[in-house]
């Protein structure tokens, strides 16, 4: 082999590093993708997340209403003694805010506790009770006309806004005209509907527009649209 011809031959360079300068540009440019995009996924993560655990306490709550009914009887047969009713659906004229919370007390023991898993003490306060659920989530349970569930996805930790990481149902245990909605016997638990309409009589707009003025139907919204927070949601999440 002619050794002198190789040393004709163009020869391979070693130099395969990144230099310095090349780094820092590619390490900025990551940087600037991962804060743009960081914020949306931390939205979309928890937007899933809250969405997840509606539809998991909906249909925990369902569940264990049909269960007590199968051992109590229907649930329009059970004891009215947590509200306390001055003859015109009030507790002495107070818009039917019976503030009983030792018969709420009584009410969650008699009927859903042994349906539903809880880790913490049921905390008494005020005209309502609160539990802490197995998942991390609470609810506060008063009793007015019917029983007004209050349910935060979060437990204790903030913001504790309506609408926003806490969301309305109702526990209708008699027929009767509450908030405006004729409940039903089928669905003695429910969302929080509009006084305008009522589960079959709502349209998107009106849960819309109702949601945006009074966060306390806003879990309709979230059900009439398959336990999903759209983007035209009026509640930044």
């Amino acid at each position: 082999m002619n050794k002198s011809h190789d040393k004709c031959l163009p020869q391979k360079s070693d130099k395969s590093a990144f230099t310095l300068a090349e780094v820092l540009i590619t390490l900025g440019i990551i940087g600037v993708v991962a804060a743009m995009t960081l914020p949306a996924i931390v939205h979309n993560y928890k937007k899933q997340e809250i969405e997840a655990k509606l539809k998991k306490f909906y249909t925990t709550m369902s569940q264990a209403v049909k269960m007590s009914e199968i051992e109590n009887g229907p649930a329009f047969y059970w004891s009215k003694s947590p509200r306390i009713d001055d003859g015109n659906g009030g507790n002495g004229g107070n818009g039917g805010n019976a503030g009983n919370r030792d018969g709420v007390l009584a009410f969650y023991n008699t009927y859903l506790a042994k349906y539903l898993k809880k880790t913490a003490e049921i905390d008494k306060g005020g005209t309502s009770i609160s539990v802490m659920f197995a998942d991390g989530t609470a609810v506060r349970i008063g009793s007015g006309y019917c029983f007004d569930i209050h349910f935060d996805y979060n437990g204790a930790k903030p913001p504790n806004t309506q609408g926003v990481d806490m969301f309305d149902f109702l526990l209708c245990t008699e027929e009767g005209y509450n908030a405006g909605l004729l409940r039903n016997r089928q669905n003695p638990f429910d969302a929080y509907f509009p006084s305008h309409c009522n589960r079959k009589g709502c349209t998107r707009e009106q849960l819309i527009s109702s949601c945006k003025s009074n966060p306390i139907s806003c879990s309709s919204l979230i059900m009439y649209d398959g336990w999903k927070i759209n983007d035209d949601y009026p509640f930044k999440i």
